[in-house]
């Protein structure tokens, strides 16, 4: 089963028992990328890594998404076993989200201290990408939430124990009084307060 990210639950949560009557236009990208769609007026609210107001819009901190570096336990033996970050991570293969995802990249480089350039599966949707690196097509970074059962369980390995990356979210939104706008919000903040560090 796939777990519902925090936007979904608060979007669900919001909708089903905040304001019954409210229909959506839900978009999704990369969290580095959702400010244009408010600039650009196509949507009134995003999640995003801008923590400088767009204009016409204000903005809240929601907190932060702590990601793991993972694979599963035949990946790691293949490439991670007994190797030093700096020779693995340059050559292992990866799975990123999309062609805007830089996240498995800023990390690798957190560890290698300099660019790496692997070989890289593309898999968009949030299920498809953690399913792709569940069934060892490379290794990726995941939520830590959802991580962490795996890793317990024995189904995925992480990669670089006590490393993380932690990224910084914002909700931002029109600055227009709505009952509808407000309620979102107000799901919102609850939904990161629980799921964000």
């Amino acid at each position: 089963m796939v777990q519902p990210t925090a936007t979904e639950a608060a979007m669900a949560t919001m909708i089903t028992a905040i304001v019954p009557d409210l229909l959506v236009d839900l978009h999704t990208d990369h969290e580095a990328h959702t400010a244009r769609l408010l600039r650009d007026g196509t949507v009134m609210a995003a999640v995003t890594t801008e923590r400088v107001a767009v204009q016409g819009c204000r903005v809240l901190r929601l907190g932060a998404m702590r990601y793991r570096a993972v694979a599963t336990p035949a990946l790691h033996a293949l490439w991670f076993a007994d190797r030093p970050p700096a020779a693995t991570f340059p050559v292992a293969p990866m799975v990123r989200f999309d062609r805007k995802d830089t996240l498995q990249h800023r990390f690798a480089r957190t560890l290698t201290r300099r660019d790496v350039d692997p070989p890289t599966h593309v898999v968009p949707g949030t299920a498809g990408f953690a399913r792709a690196i569940r069934l060892g097509l490379g290794w990726g970074l995941l939520p830590e939430a959802e991580a962490r059962p795996d890793i317990t369980a024995g189904r995925l390995v992480d990669l670089a124990a006590g490393h993380h990356l932690d990224v910084p979210l914002y909700w931002q939104c029109w600055r227009l009084e709505s009952a509808a706008l407000a309620a979102l919000t107000a799901a919102v903040r609850v939904a990161a307060g629980t799921a964000l560090h």
